[in-house]
């Protein structure tokens, strides 16, 4: 930070300028963060006065942190025609994967996300896979590398945005409230670790009375 110091009609005509270090890991109730909604004022902020690297680490942190915040709306049209609708999924445990197809991290999850999806019934969990790419682009990937059990929505850039995907993979279990239980945001596990953990949040999520 850099403070100016300027001169008055009874100061000498000096500019004194400070450094002053910048403790880069501020707690995030600085940025006034409201579930989702304060992700804007984080950025605001955050990248007046950060690295990207240390700017990165805060939105990181701020996803991971979404635990009880309401999940935003959406809908979406799946690969096989079905709509989607959120709200229409309330008493479910909901689990989303957000991803693409030239995304290297993403494509190593995808073996072991389709194991989840025969693990639990389909009446109580519904997963949602939703992809950037265009249907056209997903049906030539599944062609030639095989399937995602997930239902694929397309082209879902902007439901991305308002869930503020700072990290691609990006995985979140929302509960049968329609809240978030757990974010799970770029490779911070292996794709078996990460299984493990989005099973264990399902289950706890079915185990509680909602």
């Amino acid at each position: 930070m850099r403070i100016l110091i300027k001169p008055n009609k009874n100061m000498k005509k000096i500019i004194l300028v400070f450094s002053i270090p910048f403790m880069y890991f501020v707690p995030l109730t600085n940025y006034g963060q409201t579930c989702f909604d304060g992700y804007d004022l984080l950025f605001k902020k955050g990248m007046d006065t950060l690295p990207y690297n240390e700017f990165h680490k805060l939105e990181l942190e701020f996803v991971r942190s979404l635990k009880d915040c309401p999940a935003p709306y959406f809908e979406g049209r799946t690969l096989n025609g079905n709509d989607v609708f959120l709200s229409a999924l309330a008493g479910k445990v909901v689990v989303l994967n957000f991803w693409f197809t030239t995304c290297p991290p993403c494509l190593k999850e995808i073996p072991e996300l389709n194991k989840l999806v025969g693990q639990f019934n389909p009446d109580e969990v519904v997963f949602i896979g939703l992809a950037r790419d265009d249907a056209k682009k997903l049906d030539a990937f599944f062609k030639r590398f095989g399937t995602f059990q997930y239902q694929i929505i397309p082209e879902s850039y902007a439901i991305a945005t308002n869930y503020k995907v700072v990290a691609w993979p990006q995985s979140m279990v929302i509960d049968k409230r329609g809240n978030v239980y757990q974010t799970w945001a770029g490779i911070e596990n292996g794709p078996i670790q990460l299984a493990d953990e989005i099973k264990t949040a399902i289950d706890i999520c079915l185990d509680t009375a909602n």
